[in-house]
């Protein structure tokens, strides 16, 4: 990389040295390789990929579709999460008007959003029922 002394070309090169080095290092760092970048008075910075090797990700299937919710308990789960409880409380009442033979049960998990709730799990897997959550986002 040619940086002439002084001036604005200077500046202009200096910063293209330090933005494009690392991209193109990252380019060839991608394909599992690294680069060496330098400029003419030898200085050279050897650039490598930050990401890391990302872990294998496991697929999970969805639940398999009921073919009916009569007679079946749909869960509203509320996590606690920006007035997710509003939204569910307007579906159960949906639920309520469109599907008498559904019972309908509004929860509030225990915890945060993030924090599991084995007993409330254990009470909807126990008794066959549905779920829905609001998560945010």
């Amino acid at each position: 990389m040619f940086i002439e002394k002084g001036g604005f070309i200077s500046l202009v090169s200096k910063f293209a040295f330090v933005c494009l080095a690392p991209m193109t290092g990252m380019l060839l760092a991608r394909k599992g390789l690294s680069a060496e970048v330098g400029n003419e008075t030898g200085r050279k910075v050897t650039v490598l990929n930050p990401e890391g090797k990302r872990p294998p990700i496991a697929l999970v299937p969805m639940a398999p579709r009921l073919e009916t919710l009569m007679r079946k308990t749909v869960y509203f789960v509320d996590v606690r999460f920006m007035n997710g409880d509003v939204l569910l409380k307007e579906m159960q009442k949906v639920f309520v008007e469109r599907y008498p033979g559904v019972k309908t049960e509004f929860r509030r998990k225990r915890g945060q959003y993030t924090e599991d709730d084995p007993k409330l799990w254990a009470e909807i897997k126990e008794k066959g029922g549905v779920m829905v959550m609001a998560i945010g986002h």
